[in-house]
């Protein structure tokens, strides 16, 4: 079994151990956003049907303006990993400080279009739901839309440790964060009775204390980077170039694939408040499903990106391998151990029957699909950003998304009346198709490359 390991995972710049010392903290700190995930959504959903449907038809619209300076975000990981592969601390800092000027501004941008506009968006998009529903959406609209300020400067500081490798770093971050979410949103839910309003106040008080958590940790004399107020507001043109240049086709991505997952809400409103309900806490419950596999592809650009910065194309392709191999294998563990605990954790939501059944029948799709497509779909995206390959992955899921998870979802779920099932199973097809998309092109050598941009 060592031998086994050693021959994956050990290498001039990795060990089995490194490997895994930097997995195991991303895998907690997954799980952790997960199950605090879970127990807020349960919180909302125990208040009302209608609460946690507002939460789920305004999520895509904020996932879209959060997508900006979560590419920003991203671009700045692989940055900063292809520096940390070339032993540049000077240029890991640069990256540093520039990722905490253009995200944080970034955001600042979008909420204020978001916090404008929240009434029109809210009743021009989602016009034929229950005006209580509508109500709860904008207040929940306004109030994320403030926290995002906050939660981009934590991004910032999360995207420089783990382009670092610096997982531990995240973990702490993670925790701090999230267990202030859940007891603020036990006190402003359950105990003051806030409803929607408790869970963005929350968030906003969160998202507070970890932006300056982060900042602590990138500007103290003591963290790991030391970065100073030059790093910050002197611009880099060359690092920013490359960092829009990994990271504007991500975000292009996001941008248009949350908003393919609006118009999937829109149609979903279409079957009534049951449907959205069901559909938002599976949604929500599957999201533990992938917690742990989902780790693999955040190392895959610390470990892939290092190597790319190091000049060795032979160890990222290898590297890409074995954390292909290591998300399928807990991909199939999670779903050995966590559908026998679905029953548990529906309990949470104090859902209706015929919502619990809706939710089942959902769970039974994905998970049937997960071990085959879900590994590469979501993994080799990564492991190619990482390179710099930004644009294949992100224009061929632009392209799935709206042909296959919209347009053949709706197909299946209005006119053939399958329902949210057949929003699920157009969900699935997609991760097949983009599977055998991005497998060809990873085992070619278009992604690789063939020249420094740093």
């Amino acid at each position: 079994m060592k031998e086994f390991f050693s021959k994956k995972f050990d290498s001039s710049l990795f060990s089995t151990k490194q490997i895994f010392s930097m997995l195991a903290p991303l895998i907690i700190d997954s799980f952790f956003v997960c199950g605090i995930g879970v127990l807020t959504t349960a919180m909302i959903s125990s208040s009302s049907q209608e609460s946690v449907s507002a939460v789920s038809l305004v999520s895509p619209l904020y996932m879209m303006i959060h997508a900006v300076y979560n590419a920003v975000s991203a671009g700045g990981t692989v940055v900063v990993a292809q520096f940390k592969g070339k032993g540049d601390l000077e240029g890991m800092k640069k990256a540093a400080g520039q990722l905490m000027l253009v995200t944080p501004l970034s955001a600042i941008i979008a909420c204020t279009v978001l916090v404008v506009f929240a009434d029109p968006l809210v009743h021009m998009l989602f016009g034929g739901v229950d005006e209580t529903v509508l109500q709860k959406a904008e207040q929940y609209l306004i109030g994320i839309a403030i926290s995002m300020i906050f939660l981009a400067v934590y991004m910032s500081g999360f995207a420089v440790f783990r382009g670092l490798g610096e997982t531990r770093c995240c973990l702490h971050l993670t925790i701090l964060i999230n267990l202030l979410h859940f007891g603020a949103s036990f006190v402003f839910i359950n105990l003051m009775r806030l409803d929607i309003m408790g869970s963005a106040l929350s968030l906003n008080l969160a998202r507070l204390v970890g932006a300056g958590a982060a900042m602590w940790m990138l500007l103290s004399p003591k963290s790991i980077l030391r970065v100073k107020a030059r790093h910050i507001f002197q611009l880099d043109k060359k690092i920013l170039k490359e960092m829009f240049r990994i990271g504007i086709p991500y975000g292009m991505e996001q941008i248009f694939m949350n908003g393919g997952s609006m118009l999937v809400q829109i149609y979903i409103a279409k079957l009534g408040t049951v449907s959205v309900a069901a559909n938002a806490v599976a949604n929500s419950t599957f999201s533990l499903l992938y917690a742990a596999p989902a780790a693999v592809g955040t190392l895959a650009i610390t470990v892939v990106g290092q190597c790319i910065g190091a000049g060795d194309n032979g160890l990222a392709r290898r590297y890409g391998k074995s954390m292909m191999w290591l998300c399928t294998v807990l991909t199939v563990v999670s779903l050995v151990i966590g559908l026998p605990l679905m029953p548990l954790i529906l309990k949470m939501y104090q859902a209706p029957a015929n919502t619990v059944s809706m939710i089942y029948s959902v769970l039974a799709i994905a998970a049937v699909c997960m071990p085959f497509f879900w590994p590469a779909s979501n993994t080799l995206p990564a492991i190619m950003r990482s390179a710099g390959d930004a644009s294949y992955s992100s224009y061929f899921s632009l392209v799935t998304m709206w042909v296959i998870r919209v347009g053949f979802g709706y197909l299946l779920a209005i006119p053939l009346k399958l329902g949210i099932q057949g929003v699920w199973i157009g969900m699935c097809v997609e991760w097949a198709i983009k599977t055998l998309a991005f497998r060809h092109r990873f085992h070619g050598e278009k992604w690789l490359p063939h020249k420094q941009y740093l």
